[in-house]
């Protein structure tokens, strides 16, 4: 061999990949951070990027006249007790929905107390012996309309 007497050193790395390897890193580091932040559940009390609707008391005109024809329908009969307290609930909930962005439509009562909804709440609390008993409870539609339409009357 001829080789004697002369030393080879090992060839060095280029300076260019522990760069890469540390942007890498970072990439991957950026990555697992903005998937937190995408999936991370919303403020329970806030209502983000909503914007009210336009012209507000069109949106309560519409419910109220919504509150009063399930109101005739049951004194006309074509509605049950249950059938009535639940069309209501689901009235006063759409109409919270339009007006603040909230999806109430499937809240519990916790749920809407939470969010800080009391007119909305304790119609709600109101409807729930009608809207789950058998029969529909001894609620008076009669009452719970009322009840509605203060909902939808009061709202600021």
């Amino acid at each position: 061999m001829h080789a004697e007497g002369e030393f080879y050193a090992p060839l060095g790395y280029s300076l260019w990949w522990p760069l890469l390897g540390v942007l890498l890193l970072i990439l991957c580091a950026g990555a697992v951070a903005w998937i937190w932040v995408a999936t991370k559940p919303a403020s329970s009390t806030g209502v983000p990027d909503f914007v009210a609707p336009r012209n507000p008391s069109a949106v309560k005109e519409k419910y109220g006249a919504l509150i009063v024809d399930i109101q005739n329908r049951h004194d006309a009969g074509a509605l049950d007790v249950r059938s009535a307290h639940l069309e209501l609930s689901l009235a006063v909930r759409t109409f919270v929905h339009e007006m603040t962005g909230l999806k109430t439509q499937r809240m519990t009562l916790a749920q809407l107390r939470e969010h800080r909804l009391p007119l909305a709440g304790d119609a709600v609390e109101l409807f729930y012996p009608g809207e789950f008993s058998r029969a529909g409870g001894n609620s008076p539609v009669a009452d719970s309309a009322q009840t509605a339409k203060n909902v939808v009357s009061e709202w600021r």
